[in-house]
């Protein structure tokens, strides 16, 4: 029943063994049960500072709309301008001067 790939070591389990409960022991002791009031203190401090990044991402994120939306509109003036001197300098060069 052994595994040919293994040649009768148990190393790897071993090493796995031994990860595995060093992960389980900090998994306790972070997730260990905790006395009700501090439990809710706990729970109202990680809202209050889940609201405030919320509100300050929300707050960078109008910023950084609102520096898109002037970016954009520069951007599209400029464009505008550089198509109507392209076209004027086309009807130049066509022979084509009329109003427009």
């Amino acid at each position: 029943m052994s595994n040919e790939d293994d040649n009768g070591s148990s190393l790897p389990f071993l090493v796995g063994f031994i990860a595995g409960t060093i992960f389980g022991g900090i998994l306790g002791v972070l997730f260990a049960p905790q006395p009700g009031e501090d439990a809710r203190t706990e729970l109202k401090e990680k809202s209050s500072k889940l609201r405030s990044d919320a509100r300050d991402l929300g707050h960078t994120g109008q910023e950084s709309l609102r520096d898109a939306i002037s970016e954009g509109r520069d951007a599209a003036v400029r464009a505008r301008k550089d198509m109507e001197e392209w076209v004027e300098q086309a009807r130049v060069n066509n022979g084509d001067i009329s109003d427009k």
